[in-house]
């Protein structure tokens, strides 16, 4: 853990020096506009090719690697943009609205879903399709490894959300972590969709979608992982097995500077297969919601009205983690945390 806060340290260092990192260290769209831009290359492409070379970079290797998606030795316009504003790295900048890849079997169009499940969808206070559609506090309780260090839930799924827009739930849980900490596949699955956060306040966005042979639940379930560091170089289609390396964690699209690096975790699931992805969005054909942690519970119910319901004992469940060196807490376990647990 020194050494990857040792990195991102000199990383923060090289690009504050450089101008593309706010003073408290955010790495905000805002922060790579085109204007400072075309200063860096201005005072930095000494040979005026349209690109900064290693020997050009004054700052460290590690930056320079960082930024340079295509790993060619040269940094351009739209890698410093794509890396801030979520890029695609190498194959190119991704579709907006569901990333590169095959159409997936269950795909639909948008005009196809129901109509309760997109009303449902706009996740507002206001809204009793959103809370019908299990958009409310679970009051499930997780219960971490003791001895262990695991990135816990500071902002639980279902409160009020507390970002710049009002009447709002908060649709998911937030697990922060270090920079660029392993976000892990929480079950086998598949990549339906990966977003560059244009629109909303999620970030840099990956979504999978597990089977009921995955999972071992008599539903469809969706992951999404949100705010990444640097966009994941999986594509649309790629099949992931659980505890596979999903991409680093970061606070792309955070809407405040003052907020750490975290995740965004969301989960949906479905009696149905289909789904359409439309404007940086999945949306699931009969769309529900549930708290992550109604996952480790091993079975049905999901619905959080039905998880209030739950005598207290069986609302603290325990989560299964992977250690640092690979190993699953509780073999046999369809999911596991989004983050490994180490010793104190």
């Amino acid at each position: 853990m020194y050494f990857f806060r040792k990195v991102s340290s000199i990383i923060v260092m090289s690009l504050l020096a450089v101008g593309l990192v706010a003073g408290d260290g955010s790495f905000s769209p805002a922060n790579a506009n085109p204007k400072k831009i075309k200063r860096i290359f201005k005072k930095n492409d000494s040979d005026g090719d349209n690109k900064i070379s290693a020997d050009e970079w004054p700052k460290s290797t590690e930056a320079f690697k960082k930024i340079d998606a295509d790993g060619d030795g040269y940094l351009t316009k739209s890698e410093f943009k794509n890396f801030f504003a979520g890029g695609g790295g190498p194959g190119g900048r991704p579709r907006a609205d569901r990333g590169e890849g095959p159409k997936l079997e269950g795909e639909i169009q948008r005009s196809d879903i129901d109509e309760t499940s997109m009303v449902a969808f706009r996740a507002r206070l206001s809204n009793p399709e959103s809370q019908e559609r299990g958009l409310l506090e679970s009051t499930l309780e997780p219960i971490y490894p003791e001895g262990l260090k695991c990135p816990k839930i500071d902002h639980i799924y279902g409160e009020e959300w507390q970002g710049p827009v009002p009447d709002r739930i908060h649709t998911g849980s937030d697990i922060p972590a270090g920079w660029d900490d392993p976000i892990y596949a929480m079950a086998d699955g598949q990549v339906v969709a990966k977003f560059l956060g244009e629109k909303g306040h999620r970030g840099l966005q990956l979504v999978l979608r597990h089977t009921p042979e995955e999972t071992g639940l008599p539903v469809w379930v969706y992951t999404l992982y949100s705010h990444f560091f640097k966009l994941p170089t999986l594509k649309v289609g790629d099949r992931v097995r659980m505890g596979d390396y999903l991409g680093p964690n970061g606070a792309s699209g955070v809407p405040s500077r003052h907020r750490d690096p975290h995740l965004h975790l969301t989960v949906y699931y479905s009696t149905s297969p289909e789904y359409a992805v439309s404007r940086n969005f999945i949306f699931p054909q009969k769309l529900h919601f549930t708290d992550a942690v109604a996952l480790f519970r091993g079975g049905m119910p999901l619905h959080p009205a039905k998880l209030r319901k739950l005598p207290d004992d069986q609302k603290k469940v325990k989560i299964v983690y992977k250690t640092k060196s690979g190993e699953i807490s509780k073999p046999g376990s369809k999911f596991i945390w989004p983050f490994a647990c180490r010793k104190e």
